[in-house]
């Protein structure tokens, strides 16, 4: 098969997987900030950060690396998996007793309860990732995106429940931990993992170099993009930090979403092309021009649209969160070709680089990031700040990529993105025409008209700019139809 008909052949049910998850997520999400405020998000997102963390901690760079190196045995696997289920235990127990931790910076006590329940889910979640891996590496996307919309489906019907029975914040911590222990079960089931006697740090040995990379760049990724977390919390409140963190969702959405459609696909991939970097160059060119051409004219309807897009996710209690997503909006087609760049790292070998690449970012991000909470201390500026360092590490990041590990023209990949901006001149008018002429007051029966409006005004765009593009996929559907039907 050729490589990128494996990529298609792999998004496509990456794709499923994670459209699916959105639907599910918005529906879910939008049923609960109706029966939750923003402060209790903002409680449950203290702790969230630190979940994160220990994530990174639980899968110390080994998912990547079992992907990446094909020469595994089933005794080397075993041993890993041994040493990550030793792992995980250590970092259950550590982030039960970090929970007293938490509620002492955060002078609440409501933190210990939530931080020990949720040391369930670290623990699970720490012990999925050799199985979820193994599954990786054999392209079992089919299978990935099954089980993540049966866990999703399962723990969002739980949580719905929960908080119609007032159960609070808790139903979303209930969540978590049902959603991790689902994802490893089905994981480790469908892997065919296998224990085998005996015990070893060879198989560890093998992949510790790329692994050792893999999580240091993790590790300090984490802090450029949970530090605001913190500080927010720390310094303006829970309910800042529910306004904050449901802007980020909202704005991450298409960034995960769209982006995690094709990137899980890649590494896998493009792995066997480690030597031939002109090869990985020429099919991420054809990643990055799919993620331009969907991400920039997404985030000019999400900068023109904040606030139609929270009073129809949110409800109109959460109105304060459009200044800061319109800001946020701004920089979605940059994430989402950035956070595609760590795959082309990883296939290539070059987990050093993609470290030293995130300690620049992190510094960047970082410094943005205090600047706008301490400083300014204000949530859109905060917005802003991270918006400027997102184009900055950009800029840097891709013309190393580029330029020094693929060897090939920084400019060329430019002139990619550069041809789709055309569309956004023209949709920038046109919707700035719609919210001058159109959006005349803010009530709520006018806000959803405008948005429909500004919906079609998008569709009909992008439809002029890519019409043969579109046409010829909608006659592609309708003949394999046709084909299924006559056979």
């Amino acid at each position: 098969m050729r490589v990128d008909q494996e990529i298609k052949r792999g998004t496509f049910f990456v794709f499923i997987s994670k459209y699916s998850n959105i639907l599910i997520g918005l529906v879910i999400n939008s049923i609960l900030a109706r029966f939750l405020s923003p402060n209790e998000y903002g409680i449950v997102g203290v702790v969230t950060v630190f979940i994160t963390f220990f994530s990174i901690l639980g899968d110390i760079g080994v998912g990547t690396a079992i992907v990446q190196n094909r020469n595994l045995t089933g005794k080397d696997i075993s041993d890993i998996f041994k040493i990550n289920i030793l792992l995980s235990t250590c970092l259950g127990l550590a982030f039960f007793l970090l929970s007293y931790g938490i509620a002492w910076f955060y002078e609440s006590d409501i933190y210990i309860r939530i931080g020990q329940l949720l040391a369930i889910s670290v623990f699970f979640s720490s012990m999925s990732g050799v199985p979820r891996s193994l599954l990786m590496r054999d392209k079992s996307f089919k299978l990935l995106g099954a089980i993540e919309i049966t866990s999703n489906i399962t723990t969002g019907l739980l949580v719905v429940f929960l908080a119609m029975k007032g159960n609070s914040y808790y139903s979303i911590v209930w969540r978590s931990i049902l959603s991790s222990m689902m994802t490893f079960t089905l994981c480790l089931y469908f892997s065919r993992l296998r224990l085998v006697q005996g015990f070893g740090f060879g198989g560890f040995r093998k992949i510790a170099r790329y692994s050792g990379f893999q999580f240091a760049f993790n590790f300090i990724n984490y802090f450029s993009r949970n530090l605001d977390n913190i500080l927010i919390g720390k310094f303006m409140g829970n309910q800042n930090l529910g306004i904050y963190s449901q802007s980020y969702q909202l704005m991450m959405y298409p960034v995960a979403n769209l982006t995690h459609v094709i990137t899980p696909v890649l590494h896998p991939v493009l792995a066997r092309f480690v030597d031939q970097p002109k090869i990985i160059f020429e099919e991420y060119l054809k990643v990055v021009n799919i993620l331009a051409m969907l991400g920039i004219p997404i985030s000019v309807f999400v900068f023109f649209s904040s606030s139609e897009i929270v009073y129809l996710v949110l409800g109109s209690k959460w109105m304060a969160v459009a200044p800061v997503l319109q800001i946020f909006g701004a920089s979605i087609w940059l994430q989402m070709v950035n956070s595609s760049g760590g795959a082309i790292f990883q296939s290539m070998g070059r987990t050093d680089k993609l470290f030293k690449m995130g300690i620049l970012s992190t510094f960047t991000t970082v410094s943005a990031t205090l600047l706008g909470i301490l400083y300014f201390q204000s949530l859109t500026y905060t917005a802003l700040c991270i918006s400027l360092a997102i184009v900055l590490n950009f800029t840097i990041v891709y013309y190393v990529l580029i330029s020094r590990i693929l060897n090939s023209s920084f400019t060329r990949f430019l002139k990619v993105i550069a041809k789709h901006m055309k569309m956004a001149a023209a949709l920038i008018v046109l919707l700035y025409l719609v919210q001058v002429f159109v959006n005349f007051k803010q009530d709520n029966a006018n806000l959803i008209y405008v948005f429909v409006i500004k919906a079609a005004v998008l569709g009909i765009t992008f439809l002029a700019f890519h019409y043969e593009m579109v046409m010829g996929m909608v006659q592609k559907v309708f003949t394999n139809v046709s084909a299924r039907i006559r056979s």
